[in-house]
């Protein structure tokens, strides 16, 4: 049996250096937010479910959304030895339709938007466009109806890793935002996309519609001492004044 690593309370292995913190806390979140559904925006090869499963101790659904088809297709096949894990092979934004996606050399990066290396060049061998590809796009306003449908979901928290695009999805869930309990998504300290939003501006806008900042984490480790992103945590203001111990 895995031992998640917020149970490691002295030693903690190199390789969960720079995540036993935010494993740690997201544990303590989704038990303060009872969280039963993730939805998980920008799921690349399952790297978060990987992290929710081992790391976080999380054993509820996850619906993941990859719009590379090779991806989404890994991920299914994956998703065959876990009945909570649910793959939906599209993109979400502000407005139903269809997009161009810049397929990046490590698909990682890959973007709706066009890389910038002017303030960051330490991607720049990661961050090039190889092909662009047309990709379906979805809004959260229709998706959580049909997650709560589906999956009768009570507590939904929402991971966007969308690379400078995750304003635009928050957009797109209009008055169905109000059913998201906690949010997390990348801040931009540093441009590594035209037209990203910073940081500030995607907080602002979260903040003007309920929700609260709960916890930062800096995403780019190995690039100390530069801080080019951070994961930002929000939870609803309703739930800011509960509280849970850690075990």
């Amino acid at each position: 049996m895995l031992i998640p690593a917020w149970q490691e309370e002295f030693i903690v292995p190199i390789w969960q250096e720079h995540t036993f913190h935010t494993a740690r806390y997201l544990h303590r979140l989704f038990q303060l937010l009872e969280v039963d559904c993730v939805i998980d925006v920008g799921a690349n090869l399952g790297q978060y479910r990987t992290f929710l499963r081992q790391d976080v101790g999380y054993s509820g659904v996850i619906v993941s959304f990859e719009p590379i088809p090779s991806h989404a297709q890994v991920l299914e096949d994956q998703a065959r030895n876990d009945p909570d894990w649910h793959v939906e092979g599209c993109a979400l934004g502000a407005a139903p339709g269809s997009l161009k996606l810049n397929v990046m050399s490590d698909s990682q990066f890959s973007s709706f938007l066009t890389p910038n290396h002017e303030e960051v060049a330490l991607f720049r061998d990661m961050n090039k466009v190889c092909e662009k590809i047309e990709v379906k796009v979805k809004t959260l306003d229709a998706i959580i109806p049909m997650v709560d449908e589906r999956y009768c979901s009570r507590n939904i928290y929402l991971k966007l890793d969308t690379q400078g695009f995750d304003l635009e999805i928050i957009k797109g869930a209009g008055k169905k935002l109000s059913e998201v309990r906690g949010l997390q998504f990348e801040a931009s300290v540093r441009q590594i996309y035209d037209g990203a939003p910073r940081y500030d501006e995607v907080i602002k806008y979260c903040e003007q519609r309920g929700f609260l900042m709960s916890g930062i984490f800096p995403n780019n480790a190995g690039f100390f001492p530069i801080l080019v992103e951070f994961d930002c945590f929000m939870i609803r203001q309703e739930r800011s004044d509960n509280s849970v111990d850690l075990p």
